[in-house]
């Protein structure tokens, strides 16, 4: 989790309204020096199958608070390809309500355990050879969110008001396309900026603990089954390390030295 916030840290982003779904580990060992120095908001969230729900709850009393926003999960990385700030990329893209950022899925890369003494950014290169078609979007808070249902996870719609018509809008891609679900213009571009990396299996011995539980979206977990591991497992057939651009910069960060 530290990892997870020191590199969005590095990226730009300057604050983070996380959500406690009924945690029992040592969180706030963690989490406590951040929200004394006014980076994270922390909310505890008792909702089973919360998720949409602690979205609604963040527009609800956040949202005049920033600019944009992304609602993304701790298994994921936001990866610039050429640019180092965050608020650099979304500058030249102030006008669009709502950009899709694509995921780029990182599986085992082979290992049975994780090593907790290393970075999850480092350990994890071998990945899909393509985006994948879905991923995670950052809102315009100038605009307003038309629904929350399960379009609001991946596939965020805006409402545009023009001479009293509600119109409502699609998330955009970094190429400036409308998307329709399902059909991405675009998505396979050599050129892309931006990729969100999840590492949504880490090591096998980390993935047999979520098939063991439900999540924060399901109740009746599709991770559970074997099947759905090796789906997504055997589609790892490349190796990404665009985000080694910053690790030597996040290691010091997170030895707590002032790296210029």
């Amino acid at each position: 989790m530290r990892e997870w916030i020191e590199y969005h840290r590095l990226l730009g982003i300057d604050h983070f309204y996380m959500y406690n779904n009924n945690s029992n580990d040592d969180y706030l060992t963690v989490l406590q020096p951040y929200i004394e120095e006014g980076v994270v908001t922390l909310i505890n969230w008792e909702m089973e199958q919360g998720q949409i729900g602690a979205y609604q709850d963040w527009y609800n009393k956040y949202r005049s608070e920033t600019r944009w926003v992304t609602f993304i999960d701790i298994d994921e990385f936001i990866c610039l390809r050429n640019d180092r700030s965050i608020g650099d990329w979304l500058k030249r893209r102030e006008n669009y309500p709502c950009i899709l950022m694509y995921w780029k899925m990182f599986g085992t890369s082979a290992k049975e355990f994780h090593d907790y003494e290393r970075l999850v950014t480092e350990q994890y290169v071998v990945s899909w050879n393509r985006l994948g078609p879905l991923g995670k979007t950052f809102f315009n808070c100038r605009y307003d969110i038309a629904a929350w249902d399960e379009t609001s996870h991946h596939f965020t719609l805006t409402k545009l008001k023009v001479f009293g018509i509600d119109f409502i809008l699609p998330p955009m891609n970094e190429y400036g396309f409308f998307i329709r679900k399902g059909i991405s213009r675009g998505l396979n571009k050599k050129n892309n900026t931006i990729q969100l990396n999840h590492y949504w299996s880490k090591a096998w011995n980390e993935y047999a603990k979520k098939m063991n539980r439900s999540d924060v979206f399901y109740k009746d977990n599709p991770k559970r089954r074997i099947n759905y591991f090796f789906n997504f497992e055997n589609n790892n057939i490349a190796t990404d390390y665009t985000i080694y651009r910053f690790l030597i910069q996040l290691k010091h960060k997170m030895k707590d030295i002032d790296f210029q």
